[in-house]
């Protein structure tokens, strides 16, 4: 039994050996059948492949990792072709050129080390591609050497910042690094989340390129969108280049900590210089509480290879990661694949997991392998790019597509919280979608990472152990406590509550903007205790964050600062005491009506009077006959009597009955218009200025008032020209009446605003003179370059075409509605266009029935003419044949006429006769 066990089980094996056998016959000849086929097509190539990095960092190391897996992958599934890599090390070295022409020189002189490198690739290795650690400029300046130009470089640095526009990309660079741009949008929208308004960006010097200056502006256009702004940026040199970098870091921050909000953003670093930065950053307190740090992708994705006092140091940054799919076969067979591989080269690094430079490495490998597979024969390099242009796959970091040299899908980023030695993934955030809390909630196993997708972007652990993230300070606004309107600014001081309250028409228009702006807007009022231009001084020194009052926009204050669009029109206006106009009294019958209405009036008079009497004349009403002189004084008189109605003639004619009762209805609504307004402008009384000229006043030598705390008194000194001592500085509103009355000023200049206050209680003693002269308007204040301006100039806007800022006036500014009829000085008259309506319908009408008499008249002489051309043809007629008659009586004989010389003599003699 156990004999039959055994030699079934003898059986088994041998069965599955022979099928293991046959199956590797089959692979071993179907591999020799397609080497047999490279071989006859001349297709079995072995093609070069290099790689330039770094591989003295742990980037570099990675990278080459990477690409050696991707080498041996091709080659294991390749039969006609082999991919040889050649591994050049840029030994911490980097390319040092500039965007100038002229630098481009000097680089070729130089030979610097990755142009070097490629050459040395090219040339003696003869490879057909490069995957390179560059930047894409650097990799720009890089092809402007013949022997580099039509190589296909895939470039797999840190993030791509666009080349200068006097480098542009060349057609053999590809970019298969983030777009640096894609990066300032995830950092926008975090910074635009927690509603921050000022940031600080750092960053570490990759190179001598200008690239890197355009950092701080790409954020900054970037942050637009949320109304925050760049307000300081510091730029560290390559941490390479210092010969004691502790020291000079620790230098700059000191610089740093006075300068400051608080907010702090690293756009671009390597893993050696964050590691001493957040070192130092910590050890002086800057990564304390009230401080936040975001930082950028190129340091995040490298956390988990990082020392455990690393992550300690850099506890409570907020950063983002490009996303990528874990849960990959692929991704798993790499991962396994990688950390062995990476342990074994390098054993003193502690932590093999790979990071996304080597997942991008791994890439750049693929696609060029990809590209170099569809090639048959001689590789030619326009061929090769055109194939990897075209390329579309899966790969580890995610789509492999080309557009124009740049991925064509846009990555998602991780937003990550380091909590000390885990860090929490908080959010998912991507340019189409914005942040989303979709993240699955799951424990990564195999890291040092904790998921938590219960927490909210807003409560994450910052820098000295706060869980809430710390919001932006209340801004402080200025408000004036020498403001001499209260109507408009109003500061009062409660002695039991020790606080002060605010009101008045500016502050509350500044609080109802306040509310309609789409983002929070901390802020206190500040009682200040100088004059206006010394507290747009306070906001220049940024010892205010704005000022709110009723500050005029004028010329010199921009020197100050920047200010919204004006909540108030304003000009500079002069009151002087009243006076009756009593000349206007001797032609006020004439005035009721603007000249031109006169005349309209009787220019229309005199034609409906002639229309009406040339068409009574025409239809022989007896009562419009006589002679020409006669007609024409008849016709004059009869306009001015149809005036009155007091014309004796009779009016027969239906024509003429449809003008004369068009132009009566004309007539009793002007006569009703003109008792109205003629009533009113005897008996309301009119009131003119006493001094109606500025240069009066200086021929006088007067004293005019002005509130001291405004910026009157220098308008009048610089402007109109006014000496100093004659310039009194009334302190408030309520004192310019008592200083009228004492004769102590002549006159008073206030901004129109103000005028309308005090003229509406002294309304019949004070006018407001002719000259005036136009300033800015109301407006707020705020530092130069602030986002604030234009949000608060956008609202501004927004309440006047809502109407909200004419509901706060009536709340607030009544006397504007009352005063308004009162004390300017109305012109009564009425004009032409008041009555242009019925003018011109009386017009058209006489215009019609003129029209109609031309026509009948000449209907009428047509009719005589005919008559009379009639007659002349029968006599004509008659004539010739009288004449035919005697002709035929002297051809034929009297035996039918009679004698024929006597008919004859007697026919001659009656033609004679008629002729």
């Amino acid at each position: 039994m156990e004999k039959d066990t055994l030699n079934g089980k003898i059986c088994i094996l041998l069965f599955f050996l022979f099928i293991f056998s046959a199956v590797l016959n089959h692979t071993k000849a179907r591999e020799n059948k397609n080497r047999g086929n490279c071989q006859i097509d001349h297709s079995y190539t072995t093609r070069g492949i290099g790689s330039v990095i770094d591989q003295s960092s742990r980037v570099g190391k990675e990278q080459k990792i990477a690409i050696q897996i991707a080498v041996s992958d091709f080659n294991k599934l390749s039969s006609c072709s082999k991919l040889a890599l050649h591994i050049k090390d840029l030994h911490g070295k980097s390319a040092q050129a500039a965007s100038t022409e002229k630098y481009l020189v000097k680089m070729a002189q130089l030979q610097i080390p990755f142009e070097v490198a490629a050459i040395k690739l090219i040339k003696h290795n003869r490879v057909k591609a490069i995957v390179a650690a560059l930047t894409l400029e650097e990799a720009t300046l890089v092809t402007e050497f013949e022997e580099v130009a039509s190589t296909p470089i895939i470039t797999i640095g840190s993030a791509a910042i666009s080349p200068s526009p006097l480098l542009p990309q060349p057609p053999s660079i590809f970019q298969l690094n983030t777009d640096i741009s894609i990066q300032m949008q995830c950092a926008a929208a975090i910074i635009g989340h927690f509603r921050w308004q000022k940031i600080t960006v750092i960053y570490e010097q990759s190179n001598s390129f200008c690239a890197d200056s355009r950092l701080a502006k790409q954020l900054s256009e970037a942050l637009n969108p949320y109304n925050s702004v760049v307000e300081c940026d510091l730029a560290f040199p390559s941490i390479s280049s210092l010969l004691n970098p502790d020291v000079f870091i620790e230098e700059k921050l000191n610089m740093l900590r006075s300068k400051s909000s608080g907010i702090f953003v690293i756009v671009q670093s390597s893993l050696e210089f964050a590691t001493i930065f957040f070192e130092k950053a910590k050890k002086m307190g800057i990564m304390g509480k009230g401080n936040v740090w975001i930082v950028y992708d190129d340091i995040v994705s490298l956390i988990e290879s990082v020392e455990p006092s690393v992550i300690q140091n850099m506890k409570g940054i907020i950063g983002f990661k490009a996303n990528y799919e874990e849960k990959s076969k692929s991704f798993r067979d790499f991962n396994f694949r990688f950390r062995k591989k990476f342990k074994s080269a390098y054993p003193e690094e502690e932590h093999p997991y790979p990071s996304m430079y080597a997942l991008r490495a791994y890439d750049a490998t693929c696609a060029i392998a990809k590209a170099m597979q569809h090639s048959k024969g001689k590789v030619n390099s326009n061929e090769l790019i055109n194939h990897i242009s075209s390329n579309d796959f899966e790969g580890l970091s995610g789509n492999v597509s080309f557009r124009n040299g740049k991925l064509w899908q846009k990555p998602s980023f991780q937003i990550i919280n380091v909590t000390g030695k885990i860090y929490t993934e908080i959010a998912l955030s991507s340019p189409e979608l914005g942040f989303s809390m979709d993240l699955r909630d799951q424990e990564r196993k195999g890291t040092r990472r904790d998921t938590n997708m219960h927490k909210q972007l807003d409560f994450v652990h910052c820098p000295g152990g706060v869980q809430t993230v710390p919001k932006e300070r209340k801004l402080k606004i200025g408000v004036p406590l020498t403001a001499t309107v209260h109507e408009f600014v109003s500061v009062s001081y409660d002695q039991e509550e020790k606080t002060y309250s605010f009101g008045g028409f500016s502050i509350e228009v500044f609080r109802a903007i306040v509310k309609q702006l789409p983002y929070p807007f901390p802020y206190e009022f500040v009682p200040f205790p100088g004059t206006y231009d010394e507290m747009l001084r306070a906001v220049h020194d940024k010892s205010l964050d704005a000022a709110v009052a009723d500050i005029n926009i004028v010329d010199y204050r921009y020197n100050y600062a920047d200010f919204s669009q004006p909540y108030m029109d304003s000009q500079i206006v002069m009151i002087v005491t009243a006076k009756e106009d009593l000349k206007r009294q001797k032609f006020i019958a004439v005035t009721a009506f603007e000249w031109k209405l006169w005349v309209v009036m009787a220019t229309l008079s005199l034609s409906n009077g002639a229309i009406i009497y040339l068409n009574e004349h025409l239809n022989e009403n007896p009562e419009f006959a006589g002679s020409f002189p006669q007609i024409i004084g008849s016709m004059i008189w009869f306009s001015v009597t149809l005036l009155s109605f007091a014309q004796r003639e009779h009016i027969k004619n239906n024509l003429s009955r449809l003008v004369f009762a068009v132009w009566l209805f004309v007539i009793m609504v002007m006569t009703a218009s003109y008792t109205a307004v003629l009533s009113s402008m005897m008996t309301v009384p009119r009131l003119q200025p006493s001094i109606v000229e500025v240069d009066y006043l200086h021929k006088i030598n007067a004293i005019v008032g002005c509130n001291g705390e405004g910026f009157i008194p220098r308008y009048l000194r610089h402007t109109l020209k006014f000496k100093e001592e004659n310039i009194k500085k009334i302190p408030s509103i309520s004192d310019y009446k008592e200083a009228f009355e004492k004769g102590e000023i002549a006159a008073a200049f206030f901004i129109s605003p103000h005028a309308e206050l005090f003229l509406a209680t002294n309304r019949k003693r004070y006018v407001i003179a002719k000259p005036r002269f136009e300033v800015g308007g109301l407006a707020y204040a705020f530092p130069k370059g602030s986002c604030f301006t234009a949000a608060v100039s956008k609202e501004v806007l927004t309440m006047k075409q809502n109407g909200k800022m004419n509901t706060l006036k009536c709340l607030f500014l009544s006397f504007l509605n009352s005063s308004s009829s009162d004390h300017q000085i109305d012109d009564l008259s009425l004009y032409l266009s008041h009555f242009s309506g019925p003018l011109i319908f009386s017009s058209m009408t006489t215009a019609i029935v003129f029209l109609i008499m031309v026509v009948r008249v000449i209907h009428q002489r047509w009719s005589i003419h005919d008559s009379i051309q009639s007659l002349l043809m029968h006599r004509r007629i008659s004539r010739w044949a009288s004449f035919l008659l005697v002709k035929q009586h002297a051809r034929f004989g009297s035996g039918l006429f009679g004698d024929p010389t006597v008919q004859r003599q007697n026919n001659l003699t009656n033609i004679a006769t008629e002729n």
